[in-house]
Parts: structure tokens; sequence; C-alpha cells
């Protein structure tokens, strides 16, 4: 009786053993390796920012658009759309000839480089890549005209419920996919201590954004005005991760 009770248990423990063996098989899917777009490698002129790039600039199979025009009124070539790579840290200077400024003072996690970006500034992504996150903040010129108004823009507050945000949309072939809304100002809070104008860079989570070929992004602002949005349409952007 013990001997057949033995062959059973042996017989058990080789059929557990060997179903083991079979569910252990090795993973046909790659590992991924997440990439940090931030910049760096852009070389900036002495003043300070790139702003004519002609057919957009290139980084890691990213296409980011760049629209440098001349006009001719005025007699002078400008950036009217798009992207430019920055390193200006002025913080404290108001107006639009501090167009190219970030309010965080640098980069994200303190680099030098950056972009500056205008509404409906646009983006072409590689193909077999997916998104994982970017870095987001205003720029100062923005920032410093909600804070304390201009000859054009406001100053934001409580009472009108102010706000000024950035929507990030995801496109493929064309039709958009997904969205999400960044704020870079935000007064509509009764309580003022927890409202805001956005200053350090924050991190803003792409990875529901499956698939798409191309990215978009457009501003929103309560200060609106006869010929649309007071509010100067500029933010930047820094650190794009990606995984392929």
């Amino acid at each position: 009786m013990k001997k057949q009770l033995l062959k059973v248990v042996f017989a058990l423990t080789a059929g557990l053993f060997s179903c083991k063996k079979d569910e252990i098989k090795p993973s046909t899917t790659p590992l991924k390796t997440t990439y940090t777009i931030d910049f760096e490698d852009v070389s900036i002129p002495s003043k300070g920012y790139l702003d004519s790039i002609k057919g957009g600039l290139l980084e890691q199979g990213f296409t980011f658009d760049n629209k440098y025009v001349f006009d001719d009124y005025y007699k002078y070539w400008y950036f009217s759309k798009g992207f430019a790579v920055s390193n200006v840290e002025n913080v404290d200077s108001a107006g639009f000839e501090n167009l190219y400024a970030t309010f965080a003072g640098s980069g994200a996690d303190k680099s030098k480089n950056y972009l500056l970006a205008t509404n409906k500034a646009g983006l072409k992504l590689p193909s077999s890549v997916q998104l994982v996150s970017l870095a987001i903040t205003n720029s100062t010129f923005a920032a410093l005209s909600m804070k304390n108004g201009d000859q054009f823009a406001k100053k934001f507050n409580s009472k009108d419920k102010d706000f000024f945000k950035v929507w990030v949309k995801g496109f493929s072939a064309g039709k958009i996919k997904d969205s999400l809304a960044v704020y870079l100002a935000d007064f509509q809070n009764s309580d003022d201590s927890k409202n805001y104008i956005q200053k350090e860079w924050k991190t803003v989570d792409l990875s529901n954004f499956i698939a798409v070929d191309s990215l978009n992004f457009q501003l929103e602002s309560t200060d609106v005005g006869q010929w649309g949005m007071n509010t100067p349409g500029y933010f930047t952007l820094d650190n794009i991760k990606f995984t392929k």
C-alpha cells in the first residue's frame, strides 16, 4: 500500500513539474526603450533663441512645425507659428520683447534648451512610437500678462473665474483620437490661495495617446476680445518622452 501511495505522489509531482516547465516560456515581445527629446543638441545663436528653422525642427524622427514669414507691409521677417528653440532665462521682463523666455527660468530638470510654442503649433511623430509624457509651462510673456495685465490683456482674478489652458490633441490620419487639457493658469477657486499661474515645469502623461501620428496644441483663455484671445498665445515645452 505504501509503495502504491509513493507511486501516486511521484506521478503527481512529475506531472506538476512538467506543467510548470511548459508554462515558463520566453517572452516574444521585445522590450521597449524610453527616449527623451530634450533639445540640448540644438545649436542656438548668441541672442538666445532659434526661431527660423526651414522645413521645421527634426529631432529623433519627430518634426516640429516652424513658420518664419515675411511681412509685406512692415517689411520684416518674423516667427509666426509653431516652435522655436530657446535658452532665454528672463522671468522678470514683461511684454513681447521677452517673447522667447520660459517662466520656469530654465529648461525642464534645470536644462538649458526648451521650446517656445504658439497657439495651434503642431508636430508629427515617426511610425511605431508610443508617447509617454512631456513637460509644459508658461512663457514669461503670457505669465506676466496674466499676473499684472497689459495694454491688450486683463489681470486674471477669481471674481471672473479666469483660466488659461492648452489642449493637447492627438491625431491619426487627420482624425482626432484623444485630447486632454492642461491648465497654465486657474483662478476658478473661491479660495484665492488655490489659484495659480503655472511657473514650474508640469509633467503631462500621454500614455493614453495610442497610435497617434501627430499632436496639435490649442490654447484657450477666458480673456477674449473682438479679434480673439487677448492673453498672449504662447507657452513652453520640453522633455518629450516616448518608447519604441
